[in-house]
C-alpha cells in the first residue's frame, strides 16, 4: 500500500500553505531516546522543501506545528498542537493512565493514532479529531522474499520484543505454545533485551533457539528473511513496529488482536489472529507446524502478496498532508 510517491507528492498538497513547514517535535524528556531518534531521523532526511524539523524537550518559538510525542508529561500544549498516541489506551499500568492523556489530548488540534483500535477508543470518550497513520517500514532494510515450507526442516518462529517484567508481551502464552508445538518441527529466533533468559528455558524444553539481545537495526532484514513466522502475542500494543517489518519481508504473522493487528493482518491470508486461549488456538498452531492442507504454504503466499503496509516515506508524507490540513483550519 505505497500510497504516496515522494516525487508526485507536492501536487497532492492543498493550496494556501507556505512550505517548508517548520515542525517542532516535542519529546518532553529523554531527548536521546533511541526509539524516537530512529523515527525522527527519517523526517530529517525527507524533502527539505516541504518540512523542516526541530526536535527538543521544550517547545521552541516560531514553529508552524508543535507535535508532542509524550503529551501526558505536559500540563499545557503550545498551539497549534498535534499529539501521537504511541501506547494502547486499554493498558491498565499507572504510567499510561488514560486520564493523564485525555486531559491534554483535548488541547490538541490533531491526534495521530497508529491504529483504528486507538481511534475507536478515543472516539468513545469524545475525542474525534483523529487521523490513523501507522508505523512504516524501511525499504533499504526489508525486502520481499517468498518463503517455502520445508517438510524435512523446522518452522522458525520469531519473537521480536524486549522482555518486560510485567509480561505484557505475551510471555505466558508463548510458553503455553511450547507445550503444543514440537521441538522436532519448530525452532525459535528471539530478538530483544532480556530474551536470553527465555532462550535458556526453551532450550531446557528441547527447542533449538537463536537469541539476539543487541543487534544493529540494519541487520533486522536478514533476521526476518530467516523467520517463517513472526509471533506477536502482546496483551497491549500501540504498534508494534515489528508488524510492518515482518509483512514487508513476506513473513506471515501470528498475533493477538491488539494494536495495528486488525489493520494489517488479514486472518487466514497473511497471518493468523490468535484468540489468546491456547486451547482454542492449538489446532491452527499444530496445522502450521505440519503444513496441514497446505495452510503454511497459503500463508507464505499471502504474506508475499500482502499490500497492507506502507513505507516510512509514506508515513512522513501522510503527516505532512495532515499538518497542511491543520494549517488551513481557522
Amino acid at each position: 500500500m505505497h500510497k504516496i510517491a515522494t516525487e508526485d507528492f507536492k501536487s497532492t498538497l492543498p493550496e494556501g500553505v507556505n512550505y517548508p513547514l517548520t515542525v517542532n517535535f516535542v519529546v518532553s524528556k529523554d531527548l536521546k531516546s533511541k526509539i524516537f531518534y530512529d523515527i525522527f531521523k527519517r523526517y530529517m532526511q525527507f524533502d527539505p522543501s516541504l518540512i523542516k524539523l526541530e526536535v527538543s524537550e521544550e517547545p521552541v518559538e516560531g514553529a508552524d506545528i508543535y507535535h508532542y510525542h509524550r503529551p501526558h508529561l505536559e500540563d499545557t500544549l503550545k498551539a497549534p498542537a498535534v499529539v501521537t498516541v504511541h501506547h494502547d489506551p486499554r493498558e491498565m499500568d499507572p504510567w499510561v493512565d488514560a486520564n493523564k492523556f485525555w486531559r491534554v489530548y483535548k488541547q490538541a488540534v490533531g491526534i495521530v493514532c497508529l491504529n483504528s483500535l486507538q481511534q475507536a477508543d478515543l472516539a468513545h470518550v469524545g475525542l474525534e479529531h483523529t487521523r490513523v497513520i501507522p508505523h512504516g517500514f524501511d525499504t533499504t532494510i526489508f525486502q520481499r522474499r517468498k518463503k517455502t515450507f520445508d517438510p524435512d526442516g523446522k518452522i522458525n518462529i520469531g519473537y521480536v520484543s524486549k522482555r518486560y517484567g510485567r509480561r505484557v508481551k505475551g510471555d505466558t502464552y508463548l510458553f503455553e505454545c511450547l507445550e503444543i508445538l514440537s521441538p522436532e518441527h519448530v525452532r525459535f529466533t528471539l530478538v530483544g533485551e532480556g530474551r536470553a533468559l527465555d532462550a535458556a528455558r526453551m532450550r531446557d524444553m528441547g527447542y533449538e533457539v537463536e537469541v539476539f539481545e543487541n543487534i544493529p537495526y540494519r541487520l533486522f532484514g536478514s533476521l526476518y528473511d530467516n523467520m517463517d513466522f513472526l509471533m506477536m502475542v502482546s496483551t497491549y500494543e500501540g504498534g508494534p513496529a515489528n508488524l510492518p517489518e515482518a509483512l514487508a519481508s513476506s513473513t506471515p504473522v501470528l498475533a493477538s488482536r491488539v494494536g495495528m493487528v486488525p489493520d494489517l493482518v488479514r486472518d487466514g491470508e497473511n497471518g493468523v489472529i490468535l484468540s489468546g486461549d491456547i486451547r482454542r488456538d492449538a489446532p491452527v498452531l499444530r496445522a502450521l507446524m505440519h503444513n496441514t492442507d497446505g495452510i503454511t504454504d497459503h500463508l507464505f503466499e499471502g504474506a508475499h502478496e500482502s499490500d497492507t503496509v506502507i513505507t516510512w516515506e509514506d508515513v512522513i508524507a501522510s503527516h505532512i498532508q495532515y499538518y497542511s490540513e491543520i494549517m488551513l483550519k481557522p
